[in-house]
């Protein structure tokens, strides 16, 4: 069985299609809320202070603190430590932190029109039309950040970055769903040993970047075969 990530724009739906899936497939669901949680654990770094990792704004003390790339760091080991090596759905920004030479990842996007979401956040918000304008723009510059921080790409919904894309505004939550568990079950998404190897390589290049992270280093890492390479940026 594979690993499923699902990134979403905001009022798509996303739990009623989340809850279906898990209902379907049986897998362990992990939150963003979950990683923060370990990746504090880890860090002794305060949750809310991990969380602005997620955020478009950045501190201005940060090119001083690199705050968000030691949140960064740790978010990605308390994934690695956290995600087993299949049967697990990823839900939020976390999931984008998998590496794409996973290949037993399933990567879905579930998105609509910004105009639908922004009807849709009104609706269920009780507010106007500006203010609910205003709540699904705040997701989207977040989004449209975290993407561009991990893949130098502006466009969170570019359909290069998944597997498939699903338009919540044309497709009911269980049709998703059903979507979503047949595809991950196909011949493509099936672990293999060296997609396994992947995964492992993955936990010893966060495990690595996190050592240096405590030391003051914040260096790019890779693992491939069990063998490290740091890049350092200067």
């Amino acid at each position: 069985m594979s690993i499923i990530t699902l990134f979403s724009g905001s009022f798509c739906n996303e739990n009623p299609v989340i809850e279906e899936v898990i209902s379907r497939t049986g897998y362990r669901l992990i939150t963003d809320t979950e990683v923060v949680a370990e990746a504090s654990r880890i860090s002794e770094m305060a949750e809310s202070k991990i969380m602005r990792a997620f955020s478009a704004g950045t501190s201005a003390f940060n090119k001083f603190t690199r705050e968000k790339e030691r949140s960064l760091s740790f978010l990605k080991l308390a994934l690695a430590e956290l995600i087993p090596g299949d049967n697990a759905l990823v839900a939020g920004f976390c999931g984008q932190l998998i590496p794409k030479a996973v290949s037993h990842t399933l990567r879905v996007c579930l998105i609509a029109k910004l105009n639908n979401r922004i009807e849709v956040a009104s609706r269920e918000q009780g507010v106007s039309d500006k203010e609910a304008a205003k709540m699904v723009q705040k997701r989207e510059a977040d989004c449209a950040a975290w993407i561009d921080l991990l893949f130098n790409q502006s466009d969170p919904w570019d359909a290069g970055l998944y597997d498939i894309v699903i338009p919540a505004g044309k497709m009911a939550p269980a049709d998703a769903a059903t979507l979503i568990a047949d595809n991950a079950v196909s011949d493509v998404v099936r672990p293999t040993g060296n997609s396994q190897q992947v995964l492992a390589d993955f936990r010893l290049a966060a495990a690595t970047e996190v050592a240096l992270a405590r030391e003051g280093h914040h260096v790019d890492v890779d693992a491939q075969d069990g063998s490290i390479t740091i890049t350092i940026n200067k």
